[in-house]
């Protein structure tokens, strides 16, 4: 059960922190950097979000969520 918050958190720091998802939206539609689009732009809300949509999806996805970005996480990490 460790599984599915370990795999929201993941997603969500990779999302917001590393890819830089937020930021590419806000400068594609003209928004000042400091107007929030919660809950896509704050860690602790997006994987509150991801946590709650991959509770109801099979335990493979979030498996599959939690070894894809925790690799990209553990490679940002000890980069």
């Amino acid at each position: 059960m460790i599984v599915i918050p370990l795999a929201a958190f993941l997603f969500a720091y990779y999302f917001v922190n590393v890819a830089g998802i937020p930021q590419a939206f806000k400068k594609g539609f003209s928004m000042m950097p400091h107007q929030r689009i919660k809950p896509f732009d704050c860690v602790t809300c997006l994987s509150v979000w991801s946590a709650v949509a991959l509770y109801f999806l099979p335990i493979e996805i979030s498996q599959f969520t939690a070894i894809i970005f925790g690799a990209g996480f553990l490679g940002i990490k000890m980069k």
